[in-house]
């Protein structure tokens, strides 16, 4: 028999040669910090296991958790767990005890009566374009939803930096595999019946999990915050609303359409629609788009290569923020991208064949 140690470090020996070499070092790092944060004190808050998770009663596909296991897969909120701040309030990683790692939103107000009844709703959508709930917890006045951790972050990260000047990041290709599947997971949720409009959709609300798949995260999160009351601050001017909506709070899917016209404007110009780069304070990105030659307002990065596409998506954008009744649905947006997609990537096809066959052959040469 091996010794229990000598088959431990033989285990990790493998594991190490594995592909997974840097999230296990990840994690590892996270499970070791945060167990730091494990005091009596907390340990002694119950007589019963305060880890205790159990299956929600609202929903199968969601976990109702403890704020005990939550504090300490944060370590207690730490400020250094912090990875975002959104609609909904302060976004913390965390570890859950079964291993997981997730991204915990935390809303501190006082409870309301509509919160359960939103996270069953926000719990049965299921689709591979959505960033799903995994979990929540209701305590005293805190309201938190735990979500799958989505390790590449937003799309906005790889269109511009913090000056909002292109990176060059994304090419093409990928931006419109991005639009695709963001615009495939709206469509989803205005398929539902009734339908549940984003409320909320920007491009910082698109994250990019493994091979860059688009997936869209805080639907329905905008209703608990304006039923909850919780005031944002009332200068801030939101680039993404629709305009209707300053006539009616009636949000609906054409509100979602607008705001979706907005993210395909940032997606082929790499400029931030509130950002520092417009030409005029005084004016947008929507306005921009309206008034600018197409050369001068897609990122530069692109290449003339991809003029066509961009010229096909800035049409398609500028149809989704028309203040007129002739907003696309999100159907018609997917189909739309699906032949801007194709058309492209035909293109990239007949310029690769067309290099391949202006190359000599080596046996050529000697001929």
């Amino acid at each position: 028999m091996w010794p229990a140690c000598s088959m431990q470090v033989l285990d990790i020996k493998a594991f190490l040669c594995s592909q997974d070499l840097e999230s296990y070092v990840n994690k590892l790092s996270l499970s070791f910090s945060l167990s730091l944060c494990l005091t009596t004190v907390e340990l002694a808050r119950s007589n019963i296991s305060p880890y205790a998770a159990s299956q929600s009663p609202i929903n199968q596909n969601v976990r109702q958790l403890s704020i005990v296991e939550l504090e300490h897969a944060t370590c207690n909120f730490s400020h250094s767990n912090i990875i975002g701040e959104g609609v909904f309030g302060l976004v913390y990683k965390g570890l859950l005890l079964d291993g997981s790692i997730v991204a915990v939103k935390r809303c501190l107000q006082k409870p309301f009566l509509d919160f359960l009844p939103q996270v069953e709703r926000i719990a049965s959508v299921r689709h591979g374009h959505l960033v799903e709930l995994i979990g929540y917890c209701e305590h005293r006045n805190q309201l938190l939803l735990v979500y799958d951790y989505i390790s590449n972050g937003n799309v906005g990260n790889y269109l511009n930096d913090s000056e909002g000047l292109p990176t060059g990041k994304l090419d093409m290709r990928q931006r419109l595999s991005i639009a695709l599947g963001a615009a495939k997971g709206l469509q989803y949720l205005h398929s539902l019946v009734p339908p549940f409009p984003h409320m909320h959709f920007r491009t910082s609300n698109v994250l990019l999990g493994d091979n860059f798949t688009a997936r869209v995260s805080d639907y329905g999160l905008l209703k608990l915050v304006i039923e909850g009351h919780r005031a944002g601050p009332s200068s801030a001017v939101d680039y993404f609303h629709d305009p209707e909506l300053n006539l009616s709070n009636n949000f609906s899917e054409r509100s979602d359409v607008y705001s979706f016209g907005v993210f395909l404007l940032e997606l082929i110009s790499a400029r931030e629609a509130h950002g520092k780069r417009q030409s005029n304070s005084g004016h947008n990105l929507v306005e921009e788009a309206r008034e600018c030659r197409l050369g001068d307002f897609i990122d530069k990065t692109l290449g003339v290569q991809t003029m066509q596409a961009a010229g096909r998506m800035m049409e398609l954008a500028l149809q989704c923020v028309d203040i007129s009744a002739k907003r696309p649905s999100m159907v018609r947006i997917v189909q739309e991208i699906e032949q801007i997609q194709r058309r492209e990537m035909g293109f990239l096809q007949a310029e690769f064949v067309e290099e391949i066959g202006s190359v000599t052959l080596g046996s050529d040469l000697f001929k």
